[in-house]
């Protein structure tokens, strides 16, 4: 059976995923910079805190919009619109130096930005839906883009390209939507078969396990952004790589056997970083603690993203669950940083790691009855599929999660394998327009490596054979 390749599509969306969280990135660093400067270090950790919940309600707007705005034409117009607010809100940040002003620009430009993460992550859920590469391409665009802030940060023009990153991801997205290569930002894809992750105890144990590391997250979060405000240590020095190092390490683990090693390397990471907060009141052992709760939160970081990603579209709401990763964990730790705080000032930093111990063996225990059920599901399912022929219909779900087709181009792909119907016929039992049905075929001739329909028959009829 000939291996999958990344598709020039899945190429140019992990692109977009990394443009969109270097900006993101640069975006609250530089809030919270400025925010020093106009209104002093004593009050960073606060606009920090209020950030993260315009960040999450960003993130929450996006499907929103999507039940408001039903026809194509009103979703792409609202996501112009958003653009272009967004840019005027990173210009209008750039320039602000009274308090209400840069107050009202931050939080515009976090909720607008928060708005485009939600469609990037709802794009990027759906064009990597089934691929082997998911993790991988998460891990290593965010790794690049971390490496590319600390560039940013201590060698070029911080305002400079804060604004040009700003606007290369927002045209970014406005390409997307102006050129529409897929049907599910303008439209609701179909959900998958009745066999999808739709039960409520894999929302309830994937949101569970976020909120504890979250709270381990927040905590340690809360420490560095004040010492950083208070220019006691940069917490975007070099020791900022290993942030970048343990997303892609991360990313890579997430791909080894469908995620089936992430939970348990995401637990063991979390365990770990759990001992970093002896080390951050000490400036002699300041790097090694900051060290740990980097390598940690990259793992924590593609845990909550590939989990979420691989998630929604198998849900009924998939513009919601592909970005719920960012909204658990932006509320979490926005309810976690000020406590944290001043549980530190108060009593040190012992409280803070055993809390941490605490909460990292919570995750643990949420996560391996998780893990066990996946596990034992998948031996059985092979089990299974080995002692049985296939019917016609596994065979179809079987190819199209192979080239990772969608819910909706699987239904085309039914139909251009099962029926001598035309694109109209086949658009009139889809009830939906032959551009679309148009859209759908070159996207399957594309990820299959075919040009006519006889030679998607006859690559379907080879891989059944095989």
């Amino acid at each position: 059976m000939k291996k999958q390749k990344i598709t020039s599509s899945e190429l140019l969306c992990g692109l977009g995923f990394a443009l969109y969280f270097f900006a993101f990135m640069l975006t609250e660093a530089f809030i919270n910079e400025r925010c020093a400067v106009i209104l002093g270090s004593g009050i960073v950790n606060t606009v920090y805190t209020f950030g993260l919940v315009c960040t999450g309600l960003g993130f929450l707007s996006f499907p929103l919009l999507r039940k408001i705005c039903k026809a194509e034409k009103s979703r792409k117009a609202a996501l112009l619109i958003i653009g272009v607010f967004c840019l005027v809100s990173a210009a209008v940040l750039l320039i602000a130096d009274r308090p209400v002003i840069f107050l009202a620009s931050s939080t515009a430009a976090l909720l607008l930005t928060g708005h485009i993460g939600g469609c990037v992550y709802y794009n990027t859920a759906m064009y990597f839906s089934g691929s082997r590469y998911t993790g991988r391409m998460i891990g290593i665009g965010m790794g690049a883009a971390i490496s590319l802030q600390f560039v940013v940060q201590n060698l070029t023009p911080q305002s400079v390209v804060f604004m040009i990153s700003i606007f290369l991801s927002v045209a970014f997205v406005m390409y997307f939507i102006i050129r529409a290569p897929k049907d599910w930002i303008l439209e609701n894809p179909l959900p998958y078969s009745s066999d999808g992750l739709r039960g409520s105890k894999t929302e309830a144990a994937l949101i569970a396990a976020v909120v504890l590391m979250s709270l381990v997250s927040g905590m340690i979060d809360s420490v560095l952004t004040a010492f950083n405000a208070e220019k006691a240590w940069d917490i975007y020095s070099g020791v900022r790589l290993f942030y970048a190092l343990g997303l892609i390490l991360a990313g890579f683990i997430a791909d080894i056997k469908e995620r089936k090693y992430l939970p348990i390397a995401t637990v063991c990471a979390i365990l770990i970083s759990s001992v970093c907060m002896f080390f951050l009141s000490d400036e002699a052992s300041y790097f090694a603690g900051t060290a740990l709760m980097y390598l940690y939160s990259g793992f924590y970081v593609i845990f909550f993203t590939v989990m979420f990603l691989d998630f929604a579209p198998k849900s009924r709401c998939p513009e919601l669950w592909s970005g719920m990763g960012r909204i658990v964990r932006s509320f979490t730790v926005a309810a976690t940083v000020l406590p944290a705080l001043k549980i530190y000032d108060t009593v040190g930093s012992t409280s803070l790691a055993v809390g941490s111990c605490l909460l990292s063996i919570g995750a643990m225990l949420v996560l391996l009855p998780h893990i066990g059920r996946a596990v034992s599901a998948s031996g059985q399912s092979k089990e299974i599929s080995e002692k049985q022929e296939m019917s016609l219909q596994e065979r179809l779900k079987l190819y199209a999660r192979h080239y990772s087709l969608t819910p909706r181009e699987t239904e085309v792909l039914e139909r251009l394998l099962t029926t001598d119907d035309d694109l109209q016929e086949i658009a009139d039992s889809l009830y939906i327009s032959r551009r679309m049905v148009q859209r759908y075929v070159s996207s399957i001739y594309e990820k299959t490596e075919t040009k006519t329909r006889l030679g998607l028959f006859q690559k379907y009829m080879n891989f059944t054979k095989k």
